[in-house]
């Protein structure tokens, strides 16, 4: 592969800001657009027991009012200049994203750090919002693969806080009240807690502005909530199980699996690529036996969770209650003919393709740097170029794959989770 436009790539400029916060510039002056990530170094893994839920329920709460416009005032602010802005919670951080034509972003920024940092909770929204995110929470549990998800990562990760709900439960949601959040959001939004990403059609005068905008983070603030809970348990610790939910489902939905490797593991890239030979594309093992020779299932694929300090791997898809067995079975023989054999020399050169490819298609867009900018600084502390990624994904070699599907995907050690037919008891959970 050329790698040579690649060669010379420039990290994005960092700066350490007066409370602790990181700045990054990544200039990108063909785009017509500007798009900015304020990032918490800490998700839904981070919270104590009594703040269950709190990181995504502030992610809603800022857009319903600060202390000098209202909800309203925010949106119709956003939307009168054209401004694309979104959030999101996961397991690992909290983010903001703004995307504006560059002849707006000082006062898209505005607004936004004013949300941000100076919201509201008032009693009235904090209880309406209350409602909202219950009603969520009602919505995942009637969504068969969302109720099936997490009741997988619970039995995989065990005590670890990476088994619990990121939206947390009606009960913990209903006990934040106005003072719960403010302390919340002082830890949350506390500077070293804080990544901001800037990307695009960039003016001189954007990083000062950011910089001023969020010079609140400089003022003190409580300690970030604690890194997440125990380590989870050694791979090979874990044992084979199974755990059925029932529900009134018409087809079988199923998680195949265990744990997996962290971000920072060395076998990131390895097991990556080995996740995707098994299940990533049509071309797959687990697709093309599963799906196009016997007819199984409609959606089978397998995918990877990778937090800091552990992850998960799993095959998951549906099919009819009847034919749910025989998945089991292929998913399976095809694990173990992988462990056992090892990658033939055209799946690993396929593979390789296929990785290097989705490297470089997630280039593509300012909003893409923003977010590969702020998820280096996270998760590495470092800017991590191109070419090493792709160097990384060359070195694998069969051996590796070999022993990868040993570690990670051994079919002995699987955990089998079901959301199937109420009254369909095929399977017993032990």
């Amino acid at each position: 592969m050329n790698l040579g436009r690649y060669q010379s790539e420039e990290p994005p400029r960092r700066q350490d800001l007066a409370g602790g916060a990181v700045l990054l510039e990544i200039p990108v002056q063909t785009s017509l657009a500007v798009s900015l990530g304020v990032w918490l170094r800490r998700g839904s893994t981070a919270e104590t027991d009594e703040f269950l839920g709190a990181s995504h329920f502030l992610e809603h709460m800022v857009f319903k009012g600060s202390t000098s416009r209202s909800a309203l005032a925010i949106a119709e602010a956003f939307d009168s200049i054209g401004a694309q802005v979104d959030a999101f919670t996961t397991k690992d951080n909290v983010a903001f994203t703004l995307k504006v034509l560059p002849d707006f972003f000082p006062q898209a920024l505005g607004i936004l750090a004013d949300m941000l940092l100076r919201p509201a909770f008032d009693p009235a929204a904090i209880a309406l919002e209350q409602d909202v995110v219950c009603e969520e929470i009602q919505e995942a549990l009637d969504t068969p693969e969302d109720r099936l998800h997490d009741a997988y990562a619970a039995r995989v990760f065990g005590s670890h806080r990476r088994s619990r709900p990121i939206l947390g439960t009606p009960e913990s949601v209903r006990a934040l009240d106005q003072a719960m959040l403010q302390r919340a959001h002082r830890r949350l939004f506390s500077g070293p807690n804080v990544v901001l990403s800037l990307a695009g059609h960039l003016e001189p005068a954007y990083p000062d502005l950011v910089t001023e905008a969020f010079a609140e983070l400089a003022a003190p603030g409580a300690e970030p909530w604690p890194a997440a809970g125990p380590d989870a348990p050694d791979p090979a610790a874990r044992t084979a199980s199974d755990l059925v939910l029932q529900s009134s489902v018409i087809q079988s939905y199923f998680e195949i699996g265990n744990l997996g490797p962290s971000t920072r593991h060395a076998d990131r890239i390895a097991v990556l690529l080995t996740s995707n030979l098994l299940g990533g594309g049509m071309s797959s093992r687990i697709f093309q036996a599963v799906r196009e020779r016997e007819g199984l299932a409609y959606t089978i694929y397998t995918y990877l969770e990778m937090g800091p300090d552990t992850g998960l791997v799993s095959c998951a898809g549906s099919c009819s209650p009847e034919k749910e067995q025989r998945v089991r079975e292929v998913v399976a023989r095809e694990y173990r003919k992988l462990r056992d054999d090892g990658p033939t020399v055209d799946e690993l050169a396929s593979n390789k393709a296929q990785l290097k490819s989705q490297l470089m298609f997630a280039l593509e867009g300012v909003h893409n740097q923003m977010h590969r900018a702020a998820k280096n600084e996270i998760v590495f502390g470092r800017f991590v170029p191109v070419t090493e990624l792709v160097e990384k994904v060359d070195a694998v070699d069969g051996e590796t794959v070999l022993r990868c599907a040993r570690d990670w995907f051994d079919p002995e050690r699987l955990v089998h989770a079901t959301h199937r037919p109420a009254g369909d008891d095929q399977i017993e959970s032990r």
